[in-house]
């Protein structure tokens, strides 16, 4: 019997400390607040493989993102809904938040079911959550995960609801370009002379903005081509030809490295290859990512930057895919080997649609003027290309990285200045109205 009593409190305390991983049924608890930045990278594997064009792309790192920020939005006091603010999006009846929840478990379940709604191939996305569904199930509460997930879900069924609203699904099938017949116009472009992408992308929903050419009339129109010898046109069309001819060889590693076309491809002999890579928007959000762990972002900042950054991307390519299909400008390729040079190709493939404005350089400039005005100045170290083999690169701030993006386009020969620099314009203009018109914190009121 005296042994038995001594050995009770080394047996309660063993359970007591078997215990201590477990979080109590009514606390809110976190355990990763990177958990959004591996979300990002299950996405970004699908949409890789997936070889979806640079527009769906962003739409579905957009619906996703806010499934995750409206989820963990009423557990924050100092957070606004998106409801009221993006197009059509109705608000949510909020859960009861005195009960306890994991909150990264919330705001993943959210993302992720979202995420493979809107994906072909699913498969990295459903095993990056059965991996973390393992981890969450052995640290909570029944309750408490149930709960966690079951709300994770409300929120995403009601996202995606939202998001058959948008006309993607309308304008499936319907993408056939009728080509310009005058050689002043856009028309497919070697080697490939692929079909034009995504002529109907300006019938899809903004969420922000009020239209997809809301902007479009503070832009320049661009310097008419006149069979490539108009005294302002000539010059524009010269610098191209020379700065391919004459690149070194950083200029071509930062054309490769923003490259980001996920519908490229190269030859090797008779065949045609399809080469990997990460949409604008995907790099933009790994880069977000990168700042985040570095500044060791909680989940809500987290939440919040990939909400914004997400957004004005989404509303970017809608006005940029606006104007390129209004203007339907040609492309340095196919006036450069017409007047000047009839074996002239770029450094890099020219993607398959009007010049008019750059859409990275547009898409760019949006992402750094919101990120700039959320988080401010950081130095970083972009590695969102080095699974594709092209290294990391290192940057002073967002902006210096986005303008590198929009010189990228020179060197790389697939757009004359004007598409860089007034594409610059358009996406300055756009994350500006995105920075004076979404109010995510209830601050931004006072």
């Amino acid at each position: 019997m005296k042994t038995l009593k001594l050995l009770l409190p080394a047996v309660l305390l063993l359970i007591i400390g078997s215990c201590s991983n477990i979080t109590p049924n009514n606390q809110k608890t976190t355990f990763n607040h990177d958990i959004l930045s591996e979300c990002n990278l299950a996405i970004q594997n699908a949409v890789v493989l997936d070889g979806v064009t640079p527009p769906v792309a962003s739409r579905r790192y957009f619906y996703s993102c806010v499934s995750a920020y409206e989820a963990i939005k009423p557990f924050f006091g100092d957070l606004n809904s998106v409801s009221g603010q993006f197009t059509d999006f109705e608000t949510l009846s909020n859960c009861d938040t005195s009960k306890g929840y994991c909150l990264d478990l919330v705001a993943m379940e959210s993302y992720t079911q979202t995420a493979m709604k809107l994906v072909y191939k699913e498969d990295s996305i459903a095993s990056f959550r059965e991996r973390k569904l393992d981890f969450y199930k052995s640290q909570l509460p029944e309750d408490v995960y149930n709960r966690s997930l079951e709300w994770g879900q409300t929120v995403s069924n009601h996202v995606v609801k939202w998001s058959k609203g948008d006309t993607f699904n309308q304008i499936r099938g319907t993408d056939l370009y009728m080509v310009n017949e005058s050689e002043a116009f856009w028309q497919p472009t070697p080697t490939e002379y692929m079909e034009a992408i995504e002529p109907q992308w300006r019938k899809i929903r903004p969420n922000l903005i009020e239209s997809c050419n809301q902007f479009r009339d503070t832009l320049p129109v661009p310097t008419p081509y006149n069979m490539g010898k108009n005294p302002d046109f000539y010059p524009l069309m010269k610098e191209i030809h020379d700065a391919v001819v004459n690149i070194d060889s950083n200029q071509l590693r930062i054309a490769r490295y923003w490259d980001d076309n996920p519908k490229s491809t190269f030859h090797y002999g008779h065949a045609t290859l399809k080469v990997l890579k990460v949409s604008p928007a995907g790099h933009w959000l790994s880069m977000f990512s990168t700042v985040a762990r570095k500044e060791q972002y909680s989940l809500k900042e987290s939440a919040e930057g990939m909400l914004r950054l997400s957004a004005v991307m989404f509303d970017a390519f809608i006005a940029v895919w606006d104007a390129k299909y209004h203007y339907e400008y040609i492309r340095p390729v196919t006036v450069i080997r017409r007047h000047m040079d009839s074996s002239w190709l770029p450094a890099i493939e020219t993607p398959a649609f009007p010049e008019y404005p750059s859409a990275h350089s547009v898409v760019s400039s949006a992402a750094a003027t919101v990120l700039t005005d959320l988080f401010g100045e950081y130095s970083f170290t972009d590695s969102a290309e080095f699974e594709f083999g092209l290294g990391v690169r290192t940057f002073k701030n967002f902006r210096e990285a986005s303008d590198e993006a929009c010189m990228s386009r020179i060197y790389g020969g697939i757009h004359f200045r004007e598409g860089m620099e007034y594409g610059k314009y358009l996406g300055n203009t756009i994350g500006a109205y995105h920075n004076d018109k979404l109010i995510t914190r209830q601050s931004e009121k006072d």
